[in-house]
């Protein structure tokens, strides 16, 4: 079925209900409003306020623009300047902190891959939870909106709150096939949070910072690097832009694991053990942001291939629904049980002592 992308406007937001195997029950409504005010925009050369506004006000620019801000500073008004700019003179003679140029040259790309997502509708929707299926606690029942997004920094993310993930579009080029791990990627973050929710937790609300900062850095290796691993792009049988990009960093963050290994390690001893500093967010922008390489995801990626090689998928989806701690301490686990595997790096003992320390805390954050 072809679809012209006029057409796309009564498609902007359609439920697919995918019901996977084991009781899953997976329900998944792509949005793709925001997307196309901001290409339909970029395609003329005047705007006025109430588009703008318009624009602005969409469910998933309203996410970029949270997400922009939380690293920027620059707000709706950075948001709206900006992209009236570009579409009025071209360009942008300041910073471009929400990627309109780029936006703007990639707009035939991005005009198609919207297209053909439109087309294929349920297709890719089975397509995205077949690649998390095996991954994803059988108990795991989620209803999710995939918002598709043009701009800021970020290839996708989640807010938090109202059971949205975000991708944005303008670095996958025509990589239908490669999307679909992105979107794998942050449907499984979804996963994460649902399953999450699950797990009896009795809150304890004395934990102090330094437990909480070394926790939740652990936290995020756990997070990041079971998503990187589902929605692993060396699994993608063709070779697109998103696609090629996404390996590049594989092999560039592969070719320095041990030096991963060793940030990450002392970052959790210096959160831990540093009890007078309250240093929590930079070093999650050190592990975890674009800007040093997203060390954090690739470490945890490693961890859970091993745990993955030699515990099962179902050890991975297993912690979907327990404490995020497991994850290092069945890693832990796997690399004392296998010593004959010399390729596996090990923890340091200071960390393996951190994470034993932190058990107590266990299911009480």
């Amino acid at each position: 079925m072809k679809i012209s992308f006029v057409c796309l406007i009564a498609l902007m937001v359609t439920l697919v209900p995918v019901f996977a195997q084991s009781g899953q029950k997976i329900k998944v409504a792509l949005d793709f409003e925001s997307a196309q005010l901001i290409t339909n925009l970029l395609s003329g050369n005047q705007v006025t306020e109430a588009q703008l506004d318009a624009a602005a006000k969409a469910h998933g620019n309203q996410q970029l623009i949270v997400k922009v801000k939380g690293y920027s500073g620059a707000g709706e008004d950075v948001f709206k300047a900006t992209l009236r700019e570009v579409i009025e003179t071209g360009t942008i003679k300041g910073e471009d902190k929400y990627n309109w140029k780029l936006v703007k040259s990639k707009l035939p790309e991005i005009k198609k891959l919207l297209v053909q997502i439109a087309a294929n509708q349920e297709s890719f929707i089975t397509d995205v939870t077949n690649i998390i299926q095996s991954y994803t606690a059988p108990q795991i029942t989620a209803t999710v909106r995939a918002c598709f997004l043009v701009g800021g920094g970020s290839l996708g993310f989640v807010n938090g709150g109202d059971n949205t993930f975000n991708v944005a579009l303008q670095k996958v080029g025509n990589d239908y096939e490669g999307l679909k791990y992105l979107v794998a990627h942050e449907l499984y973050h979804s996963m994460q949070d649902a399953g999450q929710k699950l797990r009896k937790k009795v809150k304890d609300k004395s934990m102090p910072y330094f437990a909480q900062a070394s926790y939740g850095l652990a936290y995020n290796v756990w997070n990041e690097g079971t998503a990187n691993l589902v929605g692993d792009f060396a699994n993608v049988k063709t070779s697109g832009m998103l696609t090629i990009m996404q390996r590049d960093e594989e092999k560039k963050n592969n070719n320095r694991r041990r030096e991963n290994f060793l940030l990450l390690e002392s970052m959790i001893y210096k959160a831990y053990n540093d009890t007078a500093s309250r240093t929590f967010d930079r070093m999650y922008n050190i592990a975890f942001s674009t800007s040093y390489d997203e060390a954090g995801y690739f470490m945890g990626y490693e961890m859970a291939k091993k745990i993955e090689q030699y515990s099962g998928r179902k050890a991975i989806a297993d912690m979907l629904v327990q404490d995020p701690l497991v994850f290092f301490e069945e890693y832990i686990r796997v690399y004392k049980a296998h010593p004959e595997d010399q390729v596996m790096i090990r923890f340091d003992a200071s960390t393996e002592q951190i994470i034993a320390k932190l058990a107590p805390w266990k299911d009480k954050i």
